[in-house]
């Protein structure tokens, strides 16, 4: 202690160790997300009331409210919020629970407390205190749900469904665009009504049969203006859907601290490969999902340092996240060094849940076990906590990743860790993809020019058969060479002494590299994609389709899907 009277009173300064910089935009954030979901949180709400018993628009307002709550707690002052949004998610959760009709006492709740949320939510965005009034009306409001009593009898309970997300919530997402960015666009429409002006006076002046030439050179001049304004059109689009990724997710540092300081646990976060653009849709969702599984993660599977201690490990926990981009695809891989997933727990709550039948234990795989954990409503947790116990963060997840077709699969050990890893395919609204069309017999098929590698002829090759499969060299590489139809069905269809006549396109698909064997490459060309849905069945191995100016059908090949296909019968070589 000091001899100095005047240090008596002296307060450390901790400001070096705060990065309020961060803080800031970690609320930044909050408020621009938070008031997308407070904005529609009204409609969600008189949807409800007009569905009392509707599960899914249950589901769907329950999300929000989680959401709120989940993010609310990384801003400084969110607390009441944080409560207020913590009461509304449990009363929801009772409702699902019990099966519970939506009375209109709950519907002159939750329109109560969207709009307390509203006014809390700007009291943070302005840094002010909240009036008197407004605060006695927040603490009556969460008092009230903590008395909630239902009244009437309750429906029959209804069979468990998987929560979708709703049809709405990506139309109603908005972009940022920069005046430069507007202007450019607003040039380039300004260009294309010059253009279609133009190709109505060519129509008009012009007589093609008495001057072809000048009808000819007029065309191409206008065909040539086309490609070069729908190319910068498209080009800018694309631009404006994207930002740098480790500008999307700068809130995730913030949320470890918080959560792990909550939980009281010491964890040290490493964020890897942040480096690529993307899509701003796409990195709304993956930040939503890094939340829960951070969140779970720090709670369920990094111990604390008294377990740590005694597991022999490191006091200070390592959470680490790595993202990467290939060929529009998206990785995500969070991995945490905590104790690894408990089958045997998992399994009986899924048991408890009747998620998993007594009589399949026995032949159910440690996969589909630990995909137990992403069902709606399951939880290993015996306490709720406003951290987890309520089963909707993994859910989530599951819901974001499933929206964009994407897949979910989980590595752990006991006592070493557990790694989630998500992929995100290419997200649908990419409207127009460069490509190499190609025919076999009366098909058509396209393949992505970002994953052609190389293209030749099938007679300049040397082929090899092992066990009943072709392959051929590829960069002193050993890859599948098939047809469609040969990796569809996992066999050979072509005869040996065919081969030779036809061409061999190199796909490369991440690490790995296989030749799809067409009758010959057609030409090259941006096609604008369309899904499958209600004018063309979906077909295994392809993205989409397109149609050509001929009105010939082509299909675009998926490079993942095709790997799937191949991984089930052939053995594939990993590229140096």
């Amino acid at each position: 202690m000091s001899d100095d009277p005047n240090d008596v009173n002296e307060i450390p300064d901790f400001s070096g160790l705060i990065d309020f910089e961060q803080i800031e935009e970690v609320a930044r954030v909050f408020f621009e997300e938070s008031k997308e979901i407070l904005d529609g949180l009204d409609s969600l709400i008189m949807r409800l009331e007009e569905s009392p018993n509707d599960v899914e628009q249950i589901n769907v307002l329950f999300r929000k409210v989680h959401t709120i709550k989940g993010s609310v707690g990384s801003v400084p002052g969110g607390q009441l919020l944080a409560s207020l949004s913590h009461e509304f998610e449990a009363l929801l959760n009772r409702i699902k629970r019990e099966s519970q009709t939506v009375t209109k006492e709950c519907i002159d709740l939750f329109l109560l407390s969207s709009r307390l949320m509203k006014q809390l939510a700007e009291a943070l965005r302005e840094k002010r205190e909240m009036y008197p009034e407004e605060l006695s009306e927040v603490i009556e409001t969460i008092t009230r749900y903590n008395g909630f009593e239902f009244s009437g009898v309750a429906p029959r309970k209804a069979k468990r469904a998987v929560a979708k997300p709703a049809a709405s919530s990506g139309d109603e997402d908005g972009v940022w665009m920069s005046n430069k960015q507007l202007n450019e666009m607003l040039r380039l429409s300004g260009e294309l009504l010059v253009l279609k002006n133009f190709f109505s006076m060519m129509n008009q002046t012009v007589n093609f049969r008495s001057q072809p030439e000048l009808f000819e050179r007029r065309q191409s001049d206008f065909s040539q203006n086309l490609n070069k304004i729908t190319d910068q059109f498209q080009s800018h689009l694309q631009v404006i859907r994207k930002e740098k990724a480790e500008d999307s997710f700068q809130s995730i540092p913030v949320l470890v601290r918080q959560t792990a300081t909550e939980l009281n646990k010491t964890v040290q976060l490493q964020m890897v490969g942040l480096d690529f653009l993307i899509d701003k849709s796409l990195a709304k969702d993956i930040s939503e999902s890094l939340v829960h599984l951070v969140r779970n993660s720090i709670d369920h599977g990094i111990e604390d340092q008294f377990e740590r201690a005694v597991a022999g490990k490191d006091s200070i926990g390592q959470l680490t996240i790595e993202m990467s981009e290939k060929n529009g695809t998206v990785y995500v891989v969070m991995k945490d060094d905590g104790k690894g997933l408990d089958r045997e727990r998992i399994l009986q709550r899924a048991i408890t849940n009747e998620l998993v039948k007594p009589e399949d234990v026995a032949t159910i795989s440690d996969e589909e076990i630990y995909k137990c954990i992403f069902e709606p409503g399951f939880s290993t947790k015996e306490k709720i906590t406003t951290v987890s116990g309520r089963g909707v963060g993994m859910d989530v997840v599951s819901t974001l990743v499933e929206k964009y077709g994407g897949r979910i699969s989980i590595s752990t050990q006991m006592g070493v860790g557990t790694a989630f890893t998500l992929v995100y395919p290419a997200v649908s609204h990419i409207l127009v993809e460069s490509a190499m069309v190609a025919s076999w017999n009366s098909f058509q098929v396209a393949v992505p020019l970002t994953s052609v590698a190389h293209i030749t002829s099938c007679s300049s090759l040397q082929l090899n058969y092992v066990e009943h499969f072709r392959y051929c060299q590829f960069h002193n590489q050993t890859v599948p060479l098939m047809t469609y139809q040969e990796m569809r069905e996992g066999k050979m269809l072509l005869q040996e002494s065919e081969v030779a006549n036809h061409t061999a396109i190199f796909i490369r698909i991440k690490d790995s590299v296989v030749a799809l064997l067409v009758d010959r490459v057609e030409a090259q060309t941006d096609l604008v994609v369309k899904g499958f849905g209600g004018i063309i069945k979906a077909q295994k191995g392809f993205k989409g389709f397109s149609i050509l100016a001929d009105e010939k059908i082509t299909y675009i090949v998926d490079p993942e899907q095709i790997l799937a296909m191949l991984s089930q019968s052939v053995t594939l070589e990993v590229a140096a």
